[in-house]
Formats: C-alpha cells, structure tokens, sequence
C-alpha cells in the first residue's frame, strides 16, 4: 500500500467541501395537500473519488454484485447485477477500502429522497451506487458530517430543529473557537455565516446546517491549533481548551 502519509478520521471529516457540495431541492405535498420542499445537500462523487485517490492512490470501490431474478423471483442462472432485488424494494451496496480499511454500505433506490422505485431503470441504478459509494467514503470521515440530518420523519412538513441542548453545546464550542483564534465573539459569528451562507438564527437550525455550521468552526479551531504549533517553543506550547462538556486538545493523526 502506498500512502503519501495517513489523514486521520478527524481530518478529513474537517476538510472543506463548500465547492463540492451539492444541494438537492425535493418538492411533495403533505398529508394536509399542501405543497411543500425540502433540500438535502450531498457530497460530488467525483470530487471524493479525486481526494481519496489523492491521499491513497489504491484505493478502491468494490461495487456488490447480486444474482438477477425474473418477475417471479426466480434466479437467472449465471447473471449478476449491480443491485438486489427483494420484495420491499431494490438495494445498491458499495466497499470502500481507503487507507487499509474497508468501510461497507447500504441504500436503497429511491425517488424524492424516500419513495422506493418499483421497477429502477439503468440510470437510477447508477446514480444509487455513485450515491453509495460517497456514503461508505463518509464511514471514513470525508464529507460525513453532511449525514447529521440524514433520518427523516414519514410526513415532512419542516426540518427538524435542534434541540435547546444543541443550541447551547453550539454556543459553548463557538466560544472556545473565539478563544482560540483570539476573535471577538460576534464577528465570528458573523465570518461563519458570511462562509456558510447560513443566516438562520442559531435557535432555529435546522440539523444539516447545525452540522455545516460545527464543521466550519472545528476547521477554524483546527487550523488555530496548527499555526500555535508552529510558533518557536519561547512563544509558548499548544494548550488544551476544555469545557465542561467536551475537550479539545491537539488533534492526533493516530
């Protein structure tokens, strides 16, 4: 196996997918007829097979092959195909080896975000496996924190917020961030919205941009820690920060 050196999980679930992220917006009508939308943002497949082949250039896709069955379920001796068929619906199933690990996932195939698909055609198919295969990527870290919101309730009339616990955790963490990067409170926070684009009061986020928005500040307390590091040592060695509910320290690669 070559590897340049190895990016610890912590890294790459820090690494700044802002250009390569992409969102989908799903329109639906409610249990009321009303009509209404919601967005999900995911990873480019192409730009996390570029980074993982960037930092291991082995790295491999494993994409499941299944035997193929006819309308009544019956095998098709010496036919394999890229999904599997059952009758609550059709799954993909991906294997990323990245590093040395192998990282395994599911997902069925789907329309709209939830509704399965009866009868997939060749593009549906496709699209769930390149879907998949950024999935078991973000088991290594790369782009996992875009899944913080990813469960949904069956009748979606608004995203679900935070919770008043996260609300807090999240104004605690942005007060270690200031800290540490020695940055007056409310311009912080004003920097992350302006690189975020997320202008939602922080007490009524919703899951995925509470996810973007710690992703954000762990990767300015992330690059503070690396620019303490490299001062001479009569400048003063990294310090621990702590809180009383989670604990930075200097990040490890192991």
């Amino acid at each position: 196996m070559t590897i340049k050196e190895i990016v610890s999980f912590e890294e790459l679930y820090n690494r700044d997918l802002t250009n390569a992220v992409k969102k989908n917006v799903q329109k639906y009508t409610d249990k009321q007829g009303n009509p209404q939308e919601f967005s999900l943002e995911y990873l480019s497949w192409s730009y996390g097979w570029r980074e993982m082949k960037r930092i291991d250039p082995e790295a491999s896709e494993k994409v499941h092959e299944f035997p193929m069955f006819d309308n009544q379920f019956r095998m098709i001796e010496g036919v394999t195909v890229p999904y599997l068929k059952t009758p609550q619906g059709f799954f993909v199933r991906n294997t990323v080896t990245f590093q040395g690990k192998a990282e395994t996932e599911w997902l069925p195939i789907v329309e709209k975000a939830k509704y399965p698909v009866s009868n997939p055609n060749s593009f549906q198919i496709n699209t769930s496996n390149k879907r998949c295969f950024v999935k078991a990527l973000a088991k290594h870290g790369l782009g996992l924190y875009l899944y913080a919101g990813e469960d949904m309730p069956e009748d979606i009339s608004k995203p679900e917020l935070i919770s008043e616990e996260q609300v807090g955790y999240l104004d605690e963490i942005l007060k270690v961030v200031a800290q540490a990067t020695d940055t007056d409170f409310e311009i912080l926070v004003a920097n992350i919205r302006e690189n975020t684009k997320i202008q939602t009061p922080f007490d009524q986020l919703n899951k995925n941009e509470y996810g973007t928005i710690l992703n954000y500040a762990n990767r300015m307390k992330l690059k503070a820690e690396k620019v303490q590091k490299a001062k001479p040592p009569e400048q003063g060695a990294p310090k621990k920060i702590e809180t009383k509910s989670f604990t930075w320290g200097e990040l490890s690669d192991e």
